[in-house]
């Protein structure tokens, strides 16, 4: 399916806006490595792995190299080097990615600011979309309002309105958690999502924190959100975690998650795990943000490729 002129420019548009609206509130835009050894280590995405070989040394020894599935690491470690505000809008793979609302190829906004929560950032991610998007759009024949502010509803109280019982999940190793949340989720949950229009899903159980800080008050819940528009996710953010051995310890319950579903296991990502021992993550708030999908909801569009210039090939 090749995407309409008139959408390309459209799309082209969006990606526009969305970056004068990040510098015009300080943000800078940076730029780094698409090949790293470890891009992250989240069971639940898999990354593109190829094989390096310098050609131009005698004995070229292989390297095992991944197309990055996110920016974070790399913008992580510019945060502890010093740098404030920042952005970056790059393409990123990720393997077996592949639907209406999917592909292996896609473009991901992200942004870090120093000295904020998720509270702070929720509220400028909303303003952002509005800013980019329109104050509304139409999806489905449904007018869906995106003027701030945009409802908060929390993850336990969005279950219990969908008829999940996330209280019969106490007690589960975090690998039966995670396949019980995904289940309810696809049939339950998305679902009732879509009946809802545009809000912001909020405090995650700490078993799906991924990256996120734990309330400090509240260990069981995390302090990250998702930016849901008509049923779909349009951005994930954080506070983000900054303690060094927590990273450590969440990265090796992945590896383990990820043998017991028979998937390689990536190594460590050494070099960033260094500066945040050594030089700190200073406390910040982070986000994704879907490029491909917040252009198909700004223009009415069903498919992915029908905002990409060139669709992945089937």
């Amino acid at each position: 399916m090749n995407a309409p002129a008139g959408n390309l420019h459209h799309r082209m548009k969006i990606q526009s806006r969305l970056r004068a609206a990040l510098e015009k509130r300080g943000y800078l835009e940076v730029i780094t490595p698409s090949l790293q050894p470890c891009p992250g280590s989240d069971p639940e995405i898999e990354p593109f792995t190829i094989t390096y070989s310098p050609l131009m040394e005698p004995e070229p020894p292989a390297r095992i190299l991944r197309l990055h599935t996110s920016p974070e690491f790399a913008m992580k470690r510019l945060l502890c080097r010093g740098f404030q505000a920042i952005y970056q809008i790059c393409q990123v793979f990720r393997q077996g990615e592949q639907g209406p609302w999917h592909s292996p190829e896609f473009t991901m906004a992200e942004w870090y600011r120093p000295g904020w929560t998720y509270q702070e950032l929720m509220a400028e991610v909303e303003e952002i979309t509005a800013e980019v998007a329109g104050p509304a759009v139409t999806w489905g024949g449904k007018k869906i309002i995106l003027e701030p502010p945009l409802p908060r509803i929390s993850v336990s109280r969005a279950c219990h309105e969908a008829g999940v019982d996330m209280e019969s999940w106490a007690g589960l190793a975090r690998e039966e958690w995670l396949f019980r949340f995904s289940e309810a989720f696809a049939v339950r949950l998305e679902p009732w999502l879509k009946k809802q229009g545009a809000l912001f899903l909020g405090d995650f159980p700490a078993p799906a924190a991924i990256l996120s800080r734990l309330k400090p008050h509240d260990p069981l819940t995390a302090e990250r959100f998702e930016l849901i528009i008509a049923g779909v996710e349009i951005a994930n953010g954080c506070t983000e975690l900054t303690d060094p051995q927590e990273h450590r310890r969440r990265y090796a319950e992945d590896c383990d998650i990820r043998r017991q579903r028979g998937k390689p296991v990536i190594p460590p990502p050494e070099p960033f795990f260094r500066d945040l021992e050594t030089l700190g993550l200073p406390p910040c708030a982070g986000v994704a943000l879907g490029v491909d999908r917040l252009a198909m909801l700004a223009l009415g569009a069903e498919r992915i490729e029908e905002v990409q210039a060139f669709p992945f090939a089937r």
